[in-house]
């Protein structure tokens, strides 16, 4: 195991202070501070209740995104 010591300056910001920014979700154009796929939590919720096939096109790209990043 290995530590690595980073001295601190000044003039960096502290990422403990740093603010989550809002990402517009492709499907409503609302800012999320959280999406899946690009999804907001209401759309991917709305997907569920209302539109199947478009909620299983959704599930693929989750899968795809998923497998993507074990390459």
């Amino acid at each position: 195991m290995t530590t690595d010591v980073v001295e601190r300056t000044e003039d960096l910001p502290d990422p403990l202070d740093a603010v989550a920014e809002p990402v517009s979700c492709v499907r409503c154009s609302t800012g999320a501070l959280l999406t899946i796929v690009g999804r907001c939590a209401d759309c991917i919720s709305d997907m569920g209740r209302n539109h199947p096939d478009e909620r299983e096109a959704w599930k693929r790209e989750l899968t795809e995104a998923i497998e993507s990043r074990g390459e």
